[in-house]
């Protein structure tokens, strides 16, 4: 069985990219698959080099990056929007530091964003492949209902290719 880490890149127990991570656990059941969201990423502070010490690195941080690399893919999820999320932004920072390994180099991912549009989704991806990541899936951006056959399918889709990329 492919483990899968789901990365929810929206504060809120309830928001739209959590909801999203809810329905691709869903369909990864159906597909032999294991996606598990990282706990409390909603704390992660802002990426600095400063407080990027074994002694200064927030815990949450250190989960994130052990969390990624246990995994045998990365599903990261966000809202489209305006501007890319701060957490969004935080989250690849945590997973590309140069001066440390970065966890996500060489790991399958894919980008899945709530809402209209893709400029968000393209921007994590490039972002994402500039850490070394093998973005298998990006414009995956949805916008439809949950429960839309369309939908649960292009989400199954994503999720069943980042699992035969690993």
């Amino acid at each position: 069985m492919s483990y899968l880490l789901a990365l929810i890149a929206e504060p809120g127990e309830n928001s739209t990219a959590q909801q999203l991570a809810t329905e691709a656990q869903r369909v990864a059941i159906g597909n032999s698959i294991d996606v598990v969201s990282l706990a409390e990423l909603d704390t992660l502070p802002a990426y600095s080099p400063a407080i990027d010490t074994e002694d200064g690195r927030p815990l949450i941080a250190n989960q994130l990056r052990r969390s990624t690399l246990e995994a045998d893919g990365v599903l990261l999820f966000a809202a489209e929007g305006e501007t890319v999320a701060p957490l969004a932004t935080s989250v690849i920072a945590w997973l590309a530091n140069p001066e440390s390994a970065p966890t996500v180099g060489g790991k399958p991912v894919a980008v899945i964003t709530v809402g209209p549009g893709e400029v968000i989704n393209q921007d994590l991806a490039d972002r994402l492949r500039k850490a070394g990541a093998e973005v298998v899936a990006d414009g995956v951006s949805i916008t439809g209902s949950w429960s839309d056959p369309d939908t649960v399918v292009r989400l199954g889709d994503t999720v069943v290719a980042v699992a035969s990329a690993s």
